[in-house]
């Protein structure tokens, strides 16, 4: 039996952008959010369900999607990116198809993933 309740302009808005890439109704995205959540609420404790909570009121899924082909959502992945363990990796100029790879210590290498293992062509130095 359906049942009406209000939500916010926000919440609905989200799930109409979500629901046109992901072929639902704007009900049926609400619906499948609440059921995932209900589903992973029991595997979360009490502090990682309040930060996945807080994170989420963070800023809207509508403004992330609509920054992320700008400077500042370039600017934000390279600072996550970043904040990342080592080693680093970033597209090499000018030579398609491989990568620089920065290690903790400063060493930088450029090369290429074969069969999920990065092999070195040339050593580049600090």
């Amino acid at each position: 039996m359906s049942q009406p309740v209000k939500l916010s302009t926000s919440l609905i808005l989200d799930a109409r952008l979500t629901s046109e890439i992901t072929e639902r109704s704007i009900a049926g995205q609400i619906e499948f959010w609440a059921r995932l959540g209900r589903a992973i609420e029991p595997l979360l404790q009490g502090a990682q369900s309040l930060a996945l909570s807080r994170a989420g009121a963070t800023m809207p899924l509508s403004d992330c999607l609509a920054s992320v082909d700008s400077a500042a959502g370039r600017e934000r992945l390279a600072a996550y990116l970043h904040s990342q363990p080592y080693p680093h990796y970033e597209p090499a100029p000018d030579t398609a198809g491989l990568l620089i790879r920065t290690d903790a210590s400063g060493q930088r290498a450029l090369g290429r993933f074969v069969r999920r293992e990065f092999t070195v062509v040339k050593r580049l130095g600090k």
